[in-house]
């Protein structure tokens, strides 16, 4: 006779069954009741390939910062396309924190995305709030592609009140 289980039921015992299987051999596992269960041994129990060293991903070199980088100790380290092209990610390296908090803690030099003679990107009225800037970070900012104004390859400038960075390409 089999028996039907639903909601809270349900979902013990499927957590009580994955942390049987889940859980080292030799280990005991709590089920979702409080009853120890032990773990099948060793011999029927499913052995696991050790998982491969894991190796250090570097970054990508940056450019040396150009004269109006270093001016307002700001330099762009990416702009890439995310969400299935529906978001540009933007990413930026604070060469010095004194200058980039006094550029971007003004509201009105919120960084803004130029490409070609589209309209501009603005970013989301919350994407700096609060924030804390340290010599040698990487923010982000993801702006919200309107009508798929950035393409892969399109040269991007970032317009921070005055001062205009880049060309970068997008990936």
């Amino acid at each position: 006779m089999k028996t039907k289980l639903f909601g809270a039921e349900r979902s013990r015992v499927l957590l009580g069954l994955l942390t049987v299987v889940l859980v080292a051999p030799g280990v005991h596992a709590v089920a979702a009741r409080g009853v120890k269960l032990p773990v099948a041994a060793a011999s029927s129990a499913i052995s696991v390939p050790d998982a491969p060293a894991a190796t250090a991903r570097s970054a990508p070199a940056l450019p040396a910062p150009s004269e109006l980088e270093l001016k307002y100790g700001l330099q762009i380290a990416h702009v890439a396309l995310a969400a299935s092209g529906g978001l540009v990610d933007v990413r930026f390296r604070v060469l010095d924190a004194v200058k980039v908090k006094a550029l971007l803690d003004n509201p009105s030099n919120a960084p803004v995305l130029l490409a070609g003679d589209k309209p501009p990107l603005q970013p989301p009225h919350h994407a700096l709030r609060g924030a804390r800037y340290a010599k040698g970070q990487v923010f982000y900012i993801l702006y919200p592609n309107v009508r798929g104004t950035v393409k892969p390859g399109a040269e991007v400038t970032v317009a921070v009140g005055e001062a205009r960075l880049g060309p970068v390409t997008a990936q």
